[in-house]
């Protein structure tokens, strides 16, 4: 088990409910669940963003984001994503989508701080491994 230090913090926003409670369920200790932050809306990740991480000078590892939370507002989302970015110390931000979508993945991916662009479905331990670095 990587140390609590080497652990990476991890803010995930989907749309899926059911898909959230998924990937908690599946860290393998508690431990791991305090580097995840989970959100089924847009809005309450970017007030957890301004309040608990930027408000509390804490890092954040990973935001990763389902291209689908942002739905018609996608272009709005990550343009305010890439205004915090600079408080944020720079996380890696991945975009999962429902579908391949090539011209969507291309226009995501003109974003200078979107490093990734995933369709689901993840593999089951994604998160797990975003948070320590290591496949159990």
């Amino acid at each position: 088990m990587t140390s609590a230090a080497k652990m990476k913090k991890v803010l995930y926003i989907d749309s899926e409910p059911s898909f959230l409670a998924q990937q908690k369920e599946l860290l393998t200790c508690k431990e791991l669940e305090e580097h995840l932050y989970p959100f089924g809306n847009i809005d309450e990740a970017f007030n957890f963003i301004e309040k608990q991480i930027i408000g509390k000078n804490n890092k954040l590892h990973y935001i990763v984001l389902d291209a689908k939370v942002m739905g018609n507002q996608l272009s709005n989302s990550l343009e305010r994503f890439g205004g915090l970015n600079n408080y944020l110390k720079k996380p890696d931000v991945i975009v999962i989508s429902d579908e391949i979508n090539m011209l969507a993945k291309n226009h995501i991916m003109q974003y200078p701080f979107v490093s990734v662009f995933l369709v689901k479905p993840v593999p089951t331990n994604y998160i797990e491994f975003l948070i320590t670095g290591q496949i159990s």
